[in-house]
């Protein structure tokens, strides 16, 4: 590769990487749906052809960014022990969830997908599927208590944590009425029983 060639494509990173940084911004202030390519190059200095010779449509340009976003996902920590008790299993998932509000990509994961009707689906999939590990780790420990609907505590729970830290990607799933009572009637039985 010549000195030409090597000096072209650090231009053409360095182009990409501001175009992404813009379209990261614009995407998370106001979603897909109402970002549009002009305010991107705008945002990054470019004219829309050199956004569109980067990236062909607004939907590869959003996937980009997307993916940017997940790759940088820390890896979560779910405890290889199965012996902990139910108190120990909600503390840990609570504090790790904690955590990860505070790790800019899932932040900006998040809050773009929140903002975002179209082609938000796929990623919100994604987001659900990195954070199966927990739901699974929640439901064991439910169930090794012999607490009923264990499946759907455990997503209620997790629901109700990434609600708490901003990190919810859609409005609320349709949880079970039956497992958010019996959630709550488990959580403050001993008061009331107390009174």
């Amino acid at each position: 590769m010549n000195a030409t060639t090597k000096r072209w494509e650090r231009v053409r990173s360095h182009t990409r990487t501001c175009i992404l940084e813009a379209a990261s911004q614009a995407f998370e202030a106001s979603g897909y749906d109402d970002t549009c390519m002009h305010r991107i190059a705008e945002t990054a200095g470019y004219t829309k052809a050199t956004i569109y010779a980067h990236y062909r449509d607004k939907a590869r340009l959003f996937a980009a960014v997307m993916d940017l976003h997940a790759s940088g996902f820390p890896v979560l920590v779910v405890p290889s022990h199965s012996g902990s008790g139910l108190k120990q299993a909600l503390a840990h998932v609570a504090l790790e969830i904690q955590k990860l509000a505070q790790v800019d990509t899932c932040r900006s994961f998040c809050g773009t997908l929140r903002r975002s009707a179209s082609g938000a689906g796929f990623y919100a999939e994604l987001w659900n599927a990195y954070l199966a590990p927990y739901r699974a780790y929640i439901c064991l420990a439910l169930a090794r208590e012999g607490i009923d609907m264990a499946d759907e505590h455990a997503s209620l729970y997790l629901q109700l944590l990434q609600q708490a830290n901003a990190l919810q990607v859609t409005p609320l799933a349709s949880t079970s009425a039956d497992a958010t009572l019996s959630l709550f009637r488990r959580a403050f039985h001993s008061q009331c029983s107390r009174e």
